[in-house]
């Protein structure tokens, strides 16, 4: 069974549904759960506006507060980590692999074709580089 199960949670409903599905998943198997949000930022912060990371760490640590509420509401133990990275992807595959997650449980929004191609998929990106068992809950 799951030991750590790692939630990649930005605040969107596609993240809420997959809380959701982790939180049911660590309560059967008694895992902690790590919610991480890792904001992608394609430029040096400090060079766009001075206190920008700060800004969007603050951020970040309010959505993420409010799933950690979630979850020990549930009766679980919770950690957070927030990562600012150039790109989300990688950000998560490394906390995955440092923490040894036994699962990473994302959300997805179901695109396909030609819109996914051009926009690009975290969820698909982890898929292929996560070091463990990657849920990928939809969202309707």
């Amino acid at each position: 069974m799951y030991k750590k199960i790692m939630v990649g949670y930005d605040g969107t409903p596609f993240s809420d549904c997959a809380l959701k599905e982790a939180i049911a998943l660590a309560k059967k198997s008694g895992a902690k759960l790590l919610l991480v949000t890792a904001p992608e930022i394609d430029v040096d912060p400090h060079s766009l506006a001075p206190g920008a990371t700060s800004f969007i760490k603050k951020d970040a640590r309010a959505v993420l507060d409010q799933a950690a509420a979630r979850a020990k509401k549930a009766g679980l133990t919770c950690e957070t980590k927030i990562v600012i990275s150039t790109s989300t992807r990688e950000a998560l595959v490394e906390i995955a692999q440092k923490k040894k997650i036994n699962l990473i449980v994302l959300g997805t929004h179901g695109r396909t074709g030609l819109k996914r191609l051009l926009m690009g998929s975290t969820t698909a990106g982890v898929i292929g580089h996560a070091p463990c068992t990657v849920l990928v809950v939809p969202c309707p």
